[in-house]
């Protein structure tokens, strides 16, 4: 049990790192395919990332040293199948008329341990047929091949890490680590009856897509201006040999802008990529011009960007040159950090609220998801 309590432990300790690289790419795709994140599917689906990693650390953990590997001479495989059950019946008083043989048999490691294993796959089958909406015969085929998976890692000494394999290949576990995910499948049935079905989790998300939150503009604007700069990037690295590189420096950028806000826009019917992607869009870009997508996104980028690096960069220009003393210095700082703070504050505030931004209202432009558009 010390090595259960151990492996868990341990992945409940890696889930916070896992789930920080996972979090980002789930987003995106939720913004993509929904329009919107749901809290519920967002708890089904990290609780399954926990479980998968729970399950992989149980089959893997503790890991021995490759000295210690190296020394073993026991069996790496068992190919007889339903040996558990000889070694249940020779280790144990089993009968099956008498009850009292019942209880001493689940305490003898030899049943326990197939009783885990089985244990083991049964979240598997249920998140398949709750939520992945898995058939009997998927669910039957992904458990086997989850299985296979774990003893092909253990088979080959954790990807051939160790010289040989430290823990036993063994066909029973194939066979009972499937029925638990066939089990797990019956069980799947209770959490429909009680639970909402992911049809309903999928209405639900996608009529909350209809709006524009705060985070969907901030991963719309993150992809538009990642590439913005990528693609500045490969201009002036390309061809900084050939012309002084203030040029190709300021020339990359002013391309790059053309492309990602101004031309793309137009001929996407309002959208620029990041737009398209999580189904955003510009209301009545049939009216809009180049001027307006100019207007649009230079004031956004003069707000969030230049105005509070134009404040900072002034305290410290006053500083360096003696015009302030340390402390004014320090207080301006920190009253630049709460206008910058304030500012995306208020941005949040008002998409929350479903109110339009100031560069909106100047420019008359204003973001629509076209999930509400095909409405």
């Amino acid at each position: 049990m010390s090595t259960f309590s151990y492996s868990i432990q341990t992945a409940f300790l890696c889930f916070p790192f896992v789930a920080l690289f996972f979090t980002i790419p789930y987003m995106l795709f939720q913004y993509h395919k929904y329009g919107s994140i749901n809290s519920y599917r967002s708890l089904l689906i990290y609780s399954f990332l926990l479980y998968l990693l729970c399950a992989y650390f149980l089959v893997i953990l503790p890991l021995p040293s490759i000295e210690f590997v190296s020394n073993i001479t026991t069996p790496s495989y068992n190919l007889r199948p339903f040996y558990f059950v000889s070694e249940i019946l020779n280790k144990t008083n089993f009968t099956v008329s008498d009850f009292a043989t019942y209880f001493p048999t689940m305490k003898n490691p030899a049943f326990y341990e197939a009783f885990f294993n089985m244990l083991l796959t049964v979240p598997f089958g249920i998140y398949l047929h709750y939520y992945f909406k898995c058939n009997f015969k998927k669910t039957f085929f992904y458990s086997f091949c989850f299985s296979l998976f774990f003893e092909l890692t253990q088979l080959t000494g954790l990807y051939f890490i160790y010289p040989r394999s430290y823990r036993v290949f063994d066909v029973d576990d194939l066979i009972i680590n499937t029925f638990g995910g066939c089990v797990g499948y019956v069980l799947g049935f209770l959490f429909l009856k009680f639970l909402p079905s992911r049809e309903e989790i999928d209405q639900k998300t996608i009529e909350k897509g209809s709006t524009v939150s705060f985070l969907k503009r901030v991963f719309s604007f993150g992809i538009d201006f990642t590439l913005f700069f990528l693609f500045s990037f490969c201009i002036w690295y390309f061809a900084k040999k050939m012309f002084p590189s203030s040029i190709v420096f300021f020339s990359a950028i002013f391309v790059s802008f053309f492309l990602f806000f101004l031309l793309l826009p137009f001929f996407l019917k309002g959208k620029t990529l990041g737009m398209k992607f999580l189904k955003l869009q510009f209301l009545n870009y049939q009216e809009k011009h180049f001027f307006s997508y100019f207007s649009y996104f230079l004031l956004f980028v003069i707000e969030y960007f230049f105005l509070p690096f134009f404040l900072f960069f002034l305290t410290f220009f006053l500083f360096t040159n003696g015009y302030i003393a340390q402390n004014i210095y320090s207080y301006m700082n920190i009253g630049v950090g709460m206008f910058t703070l304030m500012l995306y504050v208020l941005s949040f505030l008002k998409c929350l609220f479903h109110s339009n931004l100031l560069y909106e209202k100047i420019t008359n432009m204003v973001i629509v998801s076209t999930i509400s558009i095909q409405k």
